[in-house]
């Protein structure tokens, strides 16, 4: 994930995290984000954060020539996914376990990279972005995504850990949305070297079927699995029932689709 470690998954939680949330919107985000992309030719790629390996894994499809493509992570659960996941490709691949602010990387390394939902979680912003704009050759071009507005599944689902798990569960539900302001990021990344700062908005629907099922899986994927777990399985049922009931607006059938946006930032190195 991130430096600091503190969004940390366990093995467990982060193969779920690659079953439940890549399919439904992660990976759709990567691919909204790649086709607004252009790539030069034999292009070297690096994907920050990388959780467990989406951009990645699309690069390969979207690089053409004889690229290289390096994720980076805080996470190692996260990394021995993403490195099993990887498929078979004529692009040189690599993978550090490193924090963003210090990436073991020359000046000017790379022609482009990708950061996918990482920056809300790194502690120094702006010693992160200025360690990304330093590996980026000048010229080069960094593409960023970061939630627009607070997810309505995780918002009912931080009520309710607060009420039946606790109130650093809670905090942890809705953390990847509390850094969401365009112009506060946008600031940040001029600050940090960056220029032709732009952006956009991506929506996508996020599918729950059938919905219990899905939202359980969901919640046990998550940073709060371990105080989910403590609690017990009549705990995990009573919050899967309320997130279920107080998502009723969004039942299409068996199943739940709740739309997400998210910000994607583009801006030159």
């Amino acid at each position: 994930m991130s430096a600091g470690n503190s969004f940390n998954l366990s093995s467990e939680a982060a193969k779920g995290y690659e079953t439940q949330k890549v399919p439904a919107i992660f990976a759709p985000i990567a691919k909204a984000t790649l086709e607004q992309t252009e790539l030069p030719e034999n292009a070297a790629v690096i994907d920050i954060a990388c959780g467990t390996g989406i951009v990645s894994r699309l690069l390969v499809e979207y690089l053409s020539g004889k690229g290289r493509i390096v994720g980076t992570d805080l996470n190692p659960a996260m990394l021995e996914i993403a490195k099993e996941l990887m498929p078979e490709t004529h692009h040189g691949v690599e993978w550090f376990e490193c924090d963003v602010s210090n990436l073991p990387f020359e000046d000017a390394t790379f022609d482009a990279a990708f950061c996918q939902q990482g920056l809300q979680f790194f502690p120094e912003k702006p010693e992160a972005l200025a360690e990304i704009h330093r590996v980026i050759a000048p010229g080069g071009r960094l593409m960023l995504t970061c939630w627009r507005s607070v997810s309505p599944v995780f918002q009912v689902v931080s009520n309710s850990l607060k009420n039946r798990v606790s109130e650093t569960a809670a905090i942890q539900a809705v953390r990847p949305y509390a850094f969401r302001d365009g112009e506060i990021i946008a600031a940040l990344l001029t600050g940090a070297g960056f220029s032709n700062v732009e952006v956009s908005k991506i929506v996508v629907d996020r599918h729950f079927s059938p919905s219990r099922a899905a939202i359980r899986a969901e919640i046990l994927s998550s940073p709060y699995e371990g105080e989910l777990r403590a609690k017990g399985d009549k705990v995990i049922d009573a919050v899967v029932e309320d997130v279920d009931a107080e998502l009723e607006r969004y039942r299409v059938g068996d199943g739940l689709i709740v739309p997400q946006d998210t910000h994607l930032f583009k801006a030159t190195a």
